[in-house]
């Protein structure tokens, strides 16, 4: 008898397991992606979308390395590509799911005294009183690296030594001129979240100024507690962003959520945190 009770709970064990679908994503997704599993969820009773969040960068380092997941979200479309390279996705299932915005993000507290980004946009980082900007890590971060093209594009760093984003380990200053951004101030520095979701936490406790993703920017905590300026798509690196279900997961529960995604459902929740649709015309 207890055998089969043994036998009984492996199958329930499994079973659990087959009914789980585990997604690891990147931090700009962090508002989002638990609104459209929840939808999921109501019209799929028995199915369970488990989700962690990180940077695209280190998630990507990480499945690489044997991480159990099922499919994953990037904020690019490089580090789904270097999977698909790789062969640990499964055949055909790389897809567009949303395109990124950035913002320059000012907490009220400043906006107040007329350091609004609504106004001046990205020069509101050369006031006098901006010594400390927050931002995503861009070693391994898609909205660190979209912000530093962005800081480029207006002239605000400048670059004296090209090496790809993932060997910037001594900080920006050690690759841009930042004179710009430092000109008549005491000092400045930038602060690096390891993702766009710690960024916005260093915002919002510590430097009252980031350059953040939108979809994060929407979130209700950031915007009672601040205002911002939205970059043209045209100003910074592009954020195609990009999912795939893993190789050897395309299993029918995986396959139901992962086309979900395109569903005008889920597409309601994205384009209300700010994100562009795949094949919707672009407006600046």
């Amino acid at each position: 008898m207890s055998r089969w009770w043994m036998v009984l709970c492996w199958v329930g064990l499994l079973w659990g397991q087959a009914q789980t679908v585990r997604v690891v994503a990147a931090s700009d997704l962090q508002y989002a992606l638990p609104e459209i599993a929840r939808a999921f969820e109501q019209q799929n009773p028995g199915l369970r979308v488990e989700l962690s969040f990180g940077s695209s960068g280190k998630l990507y380092t990480q499945l690489v390395q044997g991480l159990p997941a099922d499919i994953f979200f990037s904020a690019d479309a490089v580090f789904p590509q270097r999977l698909e390279e790789a062969g640990l996705t499964a055949p055909g299932t790389l897809r567009l799911y949303a395109v990124g915005r950035m913002v320059v993000w000012v907490a009220n507290v400043w906006a107040q005294q007329g350091l609004d980004p609504r106004q001046v946009g990205p020069r509101v980082l050369l006031d006098p009183r901006v010594t400390r900007v927050a931002l995503a890590n861009p070693v391994h971060a898609p909205y660190g690296r979209a912000a530093v093209s962005l800081l480029e594009r207006f002239g605000l760093v400048r670059e004296t030594r090209s090496v790809p984003w993932e060997e910037m380990t001594a900080g920006i200053p050690a690759y841009y001129d930042i004179s710009a951004l430092r000109r008549g101030k005491p000092s400045f520095e930038f602060v690096y979240g390891e993702n766009i979701s710690q960024a916005a936490q260093l915002a919002l406790s510590s430097t009252n100024v980031g350059i953040l993703a939108l979809s994060i920017a929407r979130s209700e905590a950031m915007e009672r507690a601040g205002v911002y300026w939205l970059a043209p798509l045209s100003s910074h690196l592009r954020l195609d962003q990009t999912y795939a279900i893993l190789r050897g997961r395309d299993r029918p529960e995986v396959r139901r959520f992962y086309e979900y995604i395109a569903t005008p459902e889920a597409h309601r929740v994205l384009r209300r945190y700010g994100f562009f649709l795949p094949g919707e015309r672009v407006q600046e």
